[in-house]
């Protein structure tokens, strides 16, 4: 060791890069990640495309690496050439726009001429996002195996003790930047933020390695760890054929590990929720496993029987993710449960967090640990083996991505699919189980008529205990054998499971209600959409597809984004000429389109109907159609990766597609937002759209924001004769809209008016998605909070009337009159709730008396938002 290097600065060296070095490749994997989606999309095959061509590049570059340094005079001072790859990393990561600017010209030329994404496209997609990626990837693949060689050398024995450490903080730089990222770093510095302090991290590691790699060459690290105990080389390597099977157990392993993160994630989603909380809670327990895990190995391991050690580990792995499997049985109630705490008075943001993360540690820790355990186990079982410690890191990490490639593509296409999501896991650990057994007689050297019936017996076990440990998918009660969700305070006797499947994307339930009729489309647990014969069960749906149709003079071109139950869609194509084009992102919904054919009109059968399954912003980009009229009816605004449907960038890319006189017009559920969401999104609305109205279509937790180039105004004459056509006419009369003046209540007001309301309110882009990181994920907005955004909305209709043409000068004074008595109605509602002014001359019914108050209120009233804090007006 050079005199002037301590041993804690060569350790500092060596753990504290590759702790950077892990974070800075968690943070470019996920904002890499969110570029591709906004070129590709958020399909599953996009996003399978995606992250495949990720884990290759690290693969290829740890094979690469592993067998250059494998040759003889190779350079010793490996720790510069680590820093001068991390180097290279953060060079790349400032390029990486350029490259995607290039994707992005290119992306177009190898799209279909119809809008449909298929194989052919999604194969593309993969080559593409792997070309723009590669070259970081390799880099960061080759890390590992340069600091690997630099910390053992030619010392086979320590392999096991300097591998997992160096794995283990290199791992845990990945917990701790996916955490960093997902909480933190978007969140108040952007897109654009993160990327800059994953460069500052690789320049950081570039500089400390360039400062000290001068004086640290391969044999320093030996000599800072020179108290622990040499040993001699195991014989378990002298074993003949051993090193293979653990090699290709390894490897099945990587495959086993990966897909049950899906697997588990796809579990996890229905206690946990899928906003990006829960998602980077669950990654992050995940990795942290596999950290702690590599951490421990020396500590737990030992100094022997290393290949004993490694057949009991994953067959132990194996069992306790077998043994779990009973405990998902309740899974419903586990949910419900975690539903009465989320809106329990006494939640908190923080216990949320905790809640959730119990549940992915609880589910996911134990396996995990063990896979942390086999990888420096793995490569000091392999090294022993082979001339070279190098090509043994680089084989060993590389065979084991190279599984969890093959995972991310098995399990979402062909496993989920045919078996399920229990039924995959069993599988799964069961071939883990006996390939252990096999690989364990094997090593036994027992003779193959009892290797044989040992396997037999195995087998005889495992095949029997399937119907033990995973009973087979029921679809007649919610909850029995199912991941069906039931929503709280409603008990289960009560609930009739219709249809149930666990899908490629998603796990989509329909429910219905035995007393109301009622029916809900559950996609993982997400209350989606309700239908119900009774008034207002499914009005706000109807309302989204009658009102912009009616208010556009002749739509002929219709994009609605957002299949759920079919029902806007399904109004959209009942008007005359209307040429309606359906996107929706998971093809399993449209699947069950027949549980709600009452609503929807039976729309996939009908001829001027066209659906795409793509991901409803990228369809949009690469679309060359302009369109009449856009109806977006995405889901939640909080859920992970639907921000994008609410951007600055998509609406100003879904006013490019609208032809002149075009309108556009956005759900916003009130309900599933906090007040600043509420304003975020209207002012990032606003800021777009040249022309802008706020409607509502009765229940007042959901409104419209409808935007356009030009003003829009309410046709009586164009009302009048879609009222003419029968269809249309049941539609409006189950709206109960049976005049003009009920289908201009829907009015609520211009959007000029709400300019008070929205003032300092944040602005929704692709770099700064603020509703990702809303505290209403993680704490749920109180009722009075629903009403306040609303009110704020509402209350502007006081010296308003909405703009309509072609009323007979002797009805205008009524229709005017009417209007107003609607507006003192519809506010005294919130009056009396709240105690707000004129709530007595609303009791009593004088509504104008009340109306003419809150005028007097509004207009001496300083700061012109009303305030519900504490569920009392304030005044």
């Amino acid at each position: 060791m050079n005199s002037k290097t301590s041993v804690p600065q060569i350790n500092l060296v060596a753990y504290g890069c590759l702790f950077a070095s892990g974070m800075a490749t968690l943070i470019y994997e996920l904002i890499w990640f969110r570029y591709l989606t906004l070129v590709f999309g958020a399909s599953l095959y996009a996003l399978s495309a995606v992250l495949c061509a990720f884990m290759l590049g690290l693969a290829g570059g740890s094979w690469i690496m592993g067998q250059i340094l494998a040759k003889d005079g190779v350079s010793r001072r490996l720790l510069l050439w680590y820093g001068f790859f991390e180097g290279l990393i953060g060079l790349y990561a400032l390029c990486f726009p350029l490259g995607l600017e290039l994707l992005e010209k290119i992306y177009p030329l190898i799209l279909s001429a119809d809008g449909r994404a298929g194989l052919g496209l999604h194969v593309m997609e993969f080559i593409l996002g792997t070309l723009l990626m590669l070259p970081a990837t390799l880099l960061m693949g080759a890390t590992l195996p340069l600091v690997g060689c630099w910390a053992v050398e030619d010392q086979k024995d320590q392999v096991l003790t300097r591998l997992s450490r160096l794995y283990g903080w290199n791992t845990m730089g990945a917990v701790f930047g996916c955490l960093f990222t997902q909480f933190f770093a978007v969140k108040y510095w952007g897109v654009q933020g993160a990327i800059w302090v994953g460069v500052i991290l690789n320049v950081l590691v570039f500089t400390i390695c360039f400062l000290f790699g001068r004086n640290l060459v391969q044999g320093d690290f030996q000599d800072s760890l020179n108290t622990e105990t040499k040993t001699k080389t195991s014989s378990d390597g002298d074993k003949t054929g051993i090193h293979f099977l653990i090699f290709a157990m390894f490897a099945y392993s990587g495959m086993a590990s990966l897909s049950s993160e899906i697997l588990w994630t796809r579990i996890l989603v229905f206690p946990m929720g899928t906003t990006l909380y829960s998602f980077a809670l669950i990654l992050a327990t995940f990795l942290s496993g596999i950290a702690l895990g590599s951490l421990a190995a020396k500590r737990l391991l030992g100094e022997s029987n290393w290949v004993l050690k490694f057949i009991l580990i994953e067959i132990a792995i194996g069992l306790v993710c077998i043994g779990i499997l009973p405990l998902l049985e309740n899974l419903t109630e586990w949910t419900s449960l975690a539903d009465r705490f989320f809106y329990s008075l006494e939640n908190s943001p923080e216990k949320t967090l905790f809640t959730r993360f119990l549940f992915a540690f609880g589910l996911m820790f134990i396996p995990t640990f063990g896979f942390g355990l086999l990888f420096p186990l793995a490569n000091q079982i392999y090294s022993l083996n082979l001339k070279a410690v190098s090509k043994a890191i680089g084989n060993i990490y590389s065979i084991n991505t190279l599984g969890g490639v093959a995972g991310t593509i098995l399990t979402p296409f062909v496993f989920i699919p045919l078996l399920g999501i229990r039924l995959s896991i069993y599988y799964i650990y069961s071939i883990l189980i006996l390939f252990g057994v096999w690989v364990y007689l094997k090593y036994k050297n027992q003779n193959p008529g009892l290797m044989l019936a040992s396997l037999g017996t195995a087998f005889l076990v495992l095949f029997l205990g399937k119907s033990v440990f995973v009973p087979g998918i029921e679809t007649e009660k919610s909850g029995l054998h199912n991941f069906a969700r039931l929503e709280i305070n409603v008990p289960q006797e009560r609930i009739r499971l219709l249809d149930y499947k666990e899908g490629e994307f998603s796990t989509i339930s329909v429910v219905e209600d035995k007393e109301s009729g009622a029916r809900t489309i559950y996609l993982d647990g997400f209350s989606t959409a309700t239908v119900s014969r009774s008034f207002s069960g499914s009005t706000y749906m109807q309302a989204m597809g009658y009102i912009p149709m009616v208010l556009h003079p002749s739509p002929e071109n219709v994009l609605v984004i957002g299949f759920g139950t079919g029902n806007t869609l399904g109004i959209a194509s009942l008007f005359p000429n209307a040429n309606v084009h359906g996107v929706e992102i998971d093809r399993n919904v449209l699947r069950f389109s027949k549980w709600f054919s009452e609503w929807n009109h039976d729309v996939l059968q009908k001829p001027n109907t066209k659906i795409f399954v793509q991901d409803g912003r990228a369809f949009l980009r690469w679309s060359k159609t302009r369109y009449d009229v856009i109806i977006m009816e995405p889901m939640s605004p909080l859920q992970s990766g639907v921000v994008n449907l609410y951007s600055k960038e998509f609406y100003e890319l879904a006013l490019d597609h609208l032809k002149e006189n075009g309108i556009l017009v956005q759900w916003l559920p009130l309900h599933l937002v906090g007040r600043e969401d509420a304003r975020s999104i209207t002012r990032t609305f606003k800021d777009v759209f040249p022309e802008f109205s706020v409607w509502n279509s009765f229940l007042t937790r959901i409104v419209l924001l409808i935007g356009s180039r030009e003003k829009v105004t309410i046709n009586k004459e164009s009302f009048d004769n879609r009222m003419e056509n029968p269809e249309l006419k049941k539609v409006a009369e189950e709206m109960k809209v049976r005049s003009f003046l009920d289908f201009a209540d829907f009015f609520l007001s211009d959007g000029n008016r709400l300019s008070a309301f929205l003032q300092g309110a944040l602005e929704i882009t692709d770099d700064r998605p603020a509703l990702e990181f809303s505290q209403v994920s993680l704490l749920p907005p109180m009722k009075w909070e629903t009403d306040e955004s609303f009110l704020n909305m509402l209350r502007h209709r006081i010296d308003q009337i909405p703009p309509v043409v072609g009323v007979a000068p002797e009805e205008k004074g009524a229709f005017e009159r009417s209007f107003k008595l609607r507006t003192a109605q519809r506010l005294g509602v919130f009056s009396r709730r709240y105690q707000g002014p004129g709530a007595e001359a609303f009791s009593n019914r004088n509504y104008f008396s009340g109306l003419e108050a809150l005028k007097i209120y509004f207009d001496s009233y300083k700061n012109p938002s009303v305030h519900l804090d504490g569920a009392k007006w304030q005044k």
